[in-house]
């Protein structure tokens, strides 16, 4: 078993050279991206918003090495019965299912195991030490390149520029609340990507389609000369754990769906309207909400032109919904007459991904807590907030007074002032314009996004 893993971790590495060899040349797809994609895809939320908020920039980069140990774990399978596997029919499986780009890394991958599977059960200690030297530098290697890949494209990218006077709105609210607008380098942003697109806005296009036929196509320079509109939005990612805080307001500019494409022009058959990053991932809105006031292109934030991070150059937004359904880096909006599932429903996430009632306590203390709640384009209408003993008895719900949002797309911030001796902990609960209250069970977030209840200990 050692000597297989030897065998198979040596063959990774030299794989995977002549793999990015062939990636850095020709641009073929990455085996490392595509499995690691899938891993993060996959990964229990907990663990995935827990990793992302301590490793910063160096979370996604590491999340290449786990396709990297899928390979290498498919290799050493092969190598425990190297002598009984044929090359040929092994190869033809990955031309089938990865194309030509298969090739460059499992067959030079089986040569290399064919070669050397004889030598490495003779390797001494000292060469045994420096294959294991070899694999744990591979490791880094691949997280590396991501992370120096991902900055290089960031540097290339586009730089934010002036699109609009911005002009916070008065912000006279609680003094322990969050700002009404959140800064956009501190927005939460969220892909499926190990590594963001780039985009040149000098080449790049915005197509659009019915039923896979072009009917327009819109450069960069042609968009920003388009009448827009601004308007504050909430987004909330469906990746929230029942205690984190992926949520951000923006003042966005753009302009709705329906101000470029006329829905009587588009014939009767057509039921849902895709939009389709550059990046892969897609998702699709019912037609008649996409031609609706609330979809809405979004060209720039908080004054300036979108950033990489945010989806420059265009993004949608679509507040009824969780945030995997605001694509992101748009190059396609194609009107289709059969359904379409984006990245999250082929995964079996909801395909109507509403919004669940979230609320965040932002802070409590023994007289007075302070916060947010959320629904989506439905609006919050009341919150009430009750404290909890040392041996957790709640006391009775009271009303918190709610400040005006700022749309009707955007959290809602309240406070309270309340006391009750011996208090540990505040619970907070929301209530939507259509009468529904916020759960009172925590459900899981597959496959319909997080519900249940918000408490948070209280500090003196």
């Amino acid at each position: 078993m050692k000597t297989a893993i030897e065998r198979g971790s040596l063959a990774t590495a030299l794989g995977l050279a002549v793999h990015y060899l062939f990636y850095y040349l020709f641009g073929a797809p990455l085996f490392t991206e595509i499995i690691g994609e899938w891993i993060m895809a996959r990964t229990p939320n907990t663990y995935s918003v827990l990793l992302l908020e301590t490793m910063g920039a160096w979370a996604k980069p590491f999340a290449l090495t786990g396709g990297l140990f899928a390979l290498g774990f498919a290799m050493t399978l092969v190598a425990l019965s190297w002598r009984y596997v044929a090359i040929v029919p092994v190869a033809a499986v990955y031309y089938f299912t990865f194309e030509l780009a298969g090739l460059t890394f499992w067959l030079p991958a089986l040569a290399a195991l064919v070669l050397a599977a004889p030598r490495v059960e003779k390797f001494s200690p000292s060469r045994r030490r420096l294959l294991s030297a070899v694999m744990s530098s591979t490791t880094l290697a691949v997280a590396v390149e991501g992370y120096l890949r991902d900055a290089r494209l960031a540097a290339r990218a586009a730089k934010p520029f002036a699109l609009w006077r911005f002009v916070p709105p008065p912000d006279n609210f609680h003094r322990l609340a969050r700002k009404a607008i959140t800064a956009i380098g501190t927005h939460y942003t969220m892909s499926k990507n190990s590594v963001d697109p780039t985009i040149d806005p000098a080449t790049w296009r915005l197509r659009f389609t019915v039923d896979g036929k072009e009917i327009l196509s819109l450069s960069y320079l042609q968009l920003l000369q388009a009448k827009r509109q601004q308007r504050y939005v909430t987004l909330r990612c469906i990746s929230n754990t029942i205690k984190s805080d992926l949520m951000g307001t923006a003042e966005w500019s753009g302009f709705p769906l329906r101000q470029i494409v006329d829905g009587s022009s588009l014939p009767p058959t057509i039921k849902e309207v895709a939009f389709l990053g550059v990046d892969g991932h897609g998702d699709s809105l019912p037609l008649d909400y996409a031609l609706s006031e609330e979809v809405f292109l979004a060209l720039g934030m908080n004054g300036q032109s979108l950033t990489r991070a945010h989806g420059f150059p265009i993004r949608m937004l679509c507040p009824r919904y969780y945030g995997f359904k605001n694509v992101k880096w748009i190059g396609e909006i194609a009107f289709v007459s059969t359904p379409y599932y984006g990245t999250w429903p082929k995964m079996g996430y909801t395909k109507e991904a509403k919004t669940n009632i979230a609320s965040y306590i932002d802070k409590a203390t023994p007289t007075e807590v302070v916060g947010v709640s959320f629904a989506g384009s439905r609006g919050i209408q009341r919150v009430e907030v009750r404290l909890l003993g040392a041996d957790g008895a709640p006391g009775p719900w009271q009303p918190a007074t709610l400040e005006n949002p700022l749309s009707p797309y955007t959290w809602t911030r309240w406070q309270i002032a309340l006391a009750a001796p011996g208090a540990t902990h505040a619970e907070a609960r929301a209530q939507d314009s259509t009468g529904a209250w916020q759960a009172t069970e925590e459900t899981k977030l597959f496959p319909s996004g997080v519900a249940g209840p918000t408490v948070r200990k209280i500090s003196v």
